[in-house]
């Protein structure tokens, strides 16, 4: 992995629940990130695809975000799972309880990932921003194309850049998912759909791709298949999961 990869990817859910706490130099931009997002949930435009058209921004205040998180000695485990155990109390209505199960399963997946770092000797409080500087003022397609160079074995980098897309898609859909249960937004049970797909969908490859990236440590698949394509039949078998209400990722 490139040195200074901005992969401490669960910081914008936490970070809205902050920024409505007081002033701190990222309520500006997280403010008007958040607009772009709820305009872009509240249209007709395809979910998946104008998603793309955030991650500029997005890349720019996710590394400003970890900046802050880091010197501010945020704890970031704990703002996320008081944010799951939120999600977990939660009752829906109006049929958004698929939605809300969704989010559940977002959430678990991005905690899962952050214990697990953890659990590897990955202290954010501790971790060296120098290198984010060098990031500052990137778009995310340069920061692509530095990935693709800056990892000899070209099938694990663009494992890890799958990862790093799915992790931004599901950032962006979590906060679309917040936005809807908490009535900042009303769209239509067709649009609700949508968003579910593009939760599921996210969420399902970003915790997949952790597996075969070795973040997560899996028992059902090969270490060597780090460096290979995500196995079709898996991938389908972990959507059907998600599609079934998530069996047991619920009941963790």
């Amino acid at each position: 992995m490139l040195d200074g990869t901005p992969s401490i990817d669960n910081v914008f859910l936490p970070l809205k629940e902050i920024v409505r706490q007081g002033d701190n130099p990222l309520k500006q931009p997280m403010c008007s990130f958040l607009k772009n997002v709820n305009e872009l949930l509240s249209g007709r435009k395809n979910l998946p695809e104008h998603a793309v058209g955030l991650r500029d921004e997005q890349f720019a205040l996710r590394i400003r975000a970890i900046e802050w998180v880091v010197s501010e000695n945020i704890d970031l485990g704990e703002r996320c799972s008081a944010l799951n155990e939120r999600f977990q109390k939660m009752e829906a209505k109006d049929g958004r309880d698929i939605l809300l199960a969704n989010i559940r399963f977002a959430l678990h997946a991005q905690l899962e990932v952050l214990k697990a770092m953890e659990n590897s000797g990955v202290e954010l409080s501790q971790m060296d921003t120098a290198p984010l500087e060098q990031l500052s003022g990137l778009q995310f397609s340069q920061f692509e194309s530095a990935l693709l160079v800056g990892v000899p074995n070209q099938q694990a980098a663009h494992i890890l850049l799958g990862w790093m897309h799915a992790s931004m898609d599901t950032e962006v859909a979590l906060l679309m998912g917040d936005a809807v249960l908490n009535e900042e937004i009303r769209i239509t049970p067709l649009r609700i759909d949508a968003l579910n797909r593009y939760l599921v969908n996210a969420a399902q490859t970003y915790a997949a791709s952790a597996r075969l990236l070795g973040i997560i440590p899996s028992t059902d698949m090969s270490p060597q298949l780090a460096a290979e394509p995500l196995p079709a039949a898996w991938v389908r078998g972990q959507q059907r999961l998600a599609d079934r209400g998530l069996g047991d990722w619920l009941r963790l």
